[in-house]
């Protein structure tokens, strides 16, 4: 059915814009049309139709559950005789949903597969505070609200005041999700009181658990405990996920916490598995509907469809459920054989598990595992430097004292090499490098010419600067020094020129120029120091005749 606006759209400035007004006969046709109409303007009704749309949706995706009715009738009644406050509460409720129209996007509703219901807490407080017995809905082919209204009028028509509105309807949101709760715990509703001396119920809500032990002491290994052929998991399980599903298994009861993306969808549906192999049966619960899904999805991958019965959101309805079981059941001569004993799977688990201990093992007159070795050696790449390669036979050889040894070595090589600096750039860098083709000895050939003539002229200058220097000018290391000394006396004044070479004679005491050298930098540096007190021909004043004044305390002028 589609809706009506039959109410005043307002413009911004406040006039009327929309002239619609309900008629004071509504003609008989309108009874039988196809169109819901509504006291909103058109504006406020779209709002009000998306936003129960969208607020339906969210529960129904979120708790499995249907909470959009579509009430038909009102019972209008008063909390007591004396009281004056007239109450209304609606009578049927059919299950509705709001679609949009992909044609005209406008709002439409539409009847869901779910059963009709009346309104169980009116039933329910009818029946405590007033003694009044609210009429089941038997639905069926000749069943008409009409006729329950009927019904409902003869049930209440005794108290005062009270009256049935049969023409009367509104669309909104009804739970009785804990209404049928606290009905399902009713413990009239349990044979022999079953439910209130069930010892999980009991120990929950009175007694609390008693301390068992352990199913897995702290350190066991899984596989020394557990055998392949144990293992009912239809999916992926770790360790810690094998210890839930076994515990489960063994009967006892447990708490499983963590946080999303953990692996507990995947806990719940091995545990489910390994519950219908053993021959038990499972209700599995949750809030979320999500959570069902993901489960029911993971075992139906598996090929454990037939297993389960979902009972939620649109597949809880009588036909949902029936439609289910047929197919079931129509299914149940295909089921799959055994599969044989996992011996191949177990032979396999202990190779790798003895792989493994062998790994972790000490190795002889060593502190460290074949596990530890590894892991240094993985660890070069990770720095982006390339692993040593070392002969497989050359490990038995190398014991602590032997690696702490070649670790030294190691070290000094690194020192010497850092010292050294790179090597194609040391003067000897390719002097053993003799397998050498025709052109590399050509180009050699023309370069050791060139380098001999060149050194032929180092010889030369040498020489001549030793002879002007009076001094010895024999290896690399002194031409070198006499080169930077001479390059030093191109900016020297005449006089330190002409003090050359007997600076660099061998009979110069370089001592006590040294120390010379020392005071004069020692003068230059306190003269900065004190070049904001002082001025610059202070610095050669004669102040011997000013010392006598300084000792008796006396002022003198500023120099």
């Amino acid at each position: 059915m589609g809706f009506i606006a039959t109410a005043e759209d307002e413009a911004e400035d406040g006039s009327p814009q929309l002239k619609r007004r309900p008629e004071t006969i509504v003609a008989e046709s309108r009874y039988v049309d196809s169109f819901l109409e509504t006291p909103l303007s058109e504006d406020k009704l779209q709002k009000r139709l998306r936003a129960l749309a969208r607020n339906a949706k969210t529960v129904e995706e979120e708790q499995g559950v249907n909470v959009l009715y579509l009430a038909l009738g009102f019972l209008t009644w008063f909390e007591s005789p004396s009281s004056k406050v007239a109450r209304t509460a609606p009578l049927v409720l059919l299950p509705v949903e709001l679609v949009r129209n992909p044609r005209t996007s406008c709002y439409e509703l539409v009847s869901r597969d779910d059963d009709l219901v009346t309104n169980l807490p009116l039933q329910e407080r009818l029946k405590n505070d007033f003694g009044l017995e609210l009429p089941e809905i038997d639905e069926n082919e000749t069943w008409s609200p009409s006729h329950y209204f009927e019904r409902v009028n003869a049930s209440v028509g005794e108290a005062q005041g009270w009256s049935v509105e049969p023409n009367a309807m509104q669309i909104g949101f009804f739970s009785f999700a804990k209404l049928l709760m606290m009905r399902d715990l009713e413990p009239a509703n349990w044979p022999e009181k079953t439910l209130e001396q069930h010892a999980l119920v009991h120990s929950l809500l009175m007694g609390g658990f008693e301390r068992t032990a352990a199913t897995f002491r702290e350190g066991d290994r899984l596989d020394d405990v557990l055998s392949p052929g144990d293992l009912i998991q239809v999916v992926d399980a770790d360790a810690s996920q094998t210890k839930v599903i076994e515990t489960v298994r063994r009967g006892k009861s447990l708490v499983v916490q963590g946080p999303p993306g953990t692996g507990k969808s995947q806990t719940i549906a091995n545990i489910i598995a390994g519950a219908v192999y053993d021959g038990k049966t499972v209700l599995f619960v949750a809030e979320k509907m999500a959570a069902l899904s993901v489960v029911s999805e993971r075992l139906a991958k598996v090929g454990l469809r037939d297993i389960c019965l979902e009972l939620h959101s649109r597949k809880a309805n009588k036909k949902a459920v029936l439609n289910e079981l047929a197919r079931t059941l129509n299914s149940g001569g295909a089921a799959a054989r055994s599969p044989v004993a996992p011996t191949a799977l177990k032979d396999a688990r202990d190779q790798l598990n003895a792989a493994s201990a062998l790994l972790h093992t000490q190795l002889p007159q060593r502190d460290y595992t074949a596990f530890d070795a590894l892991s240094q050696l993985i660890g070069f790449i990770g720095k982006g430097i390339r692993p040593p390669s070392v002969p497989r036979e050359s490990y038995a050889a190398i014991s602590n004292a032997r690696a702490a040894q070649l670790c030294e070595m190691v070290r000094k090589l690194g020192v010497t090499a850092t010292a050294a600096g790179k090597p194609s750039a040391h003067p000897f860098y390719g002097t053993r490098n003799l397998n050498l083709q025709p052109p590399d000895q050509q180009r050699l050939a023309a370069q050791l010419t060139t380098l001999s003539a060149t050194i032929d002229r180092l010889l030369d200058q040498s020489t001549s600067v030793a002879t002007v220097l009076r001094t010895g000018v024999n290896t690399l290391a002194e031409v070198k020094a006499a080169h930077q000394f001479l390059g030093s006396l191109e900016s020297a004044p005449p006089l330190a020129a002409a003090l050359a070479p007997a600076v660099m004679g061998a009979d110069f005491d370089r001592a006590r120029l040294a120390a010379a050298l020392g005071f004069l930098v020692e003068w230059r540096e306190s003269k900065r120091a004190v070049a904001g007190t002082f001025v610059d021909i202070a610095a050669g004043a004669d102040v011997r005749s000013l010392r006598a004044a300084l000792a008796l305390g006396t002022s003198t002028p500023q120099l």
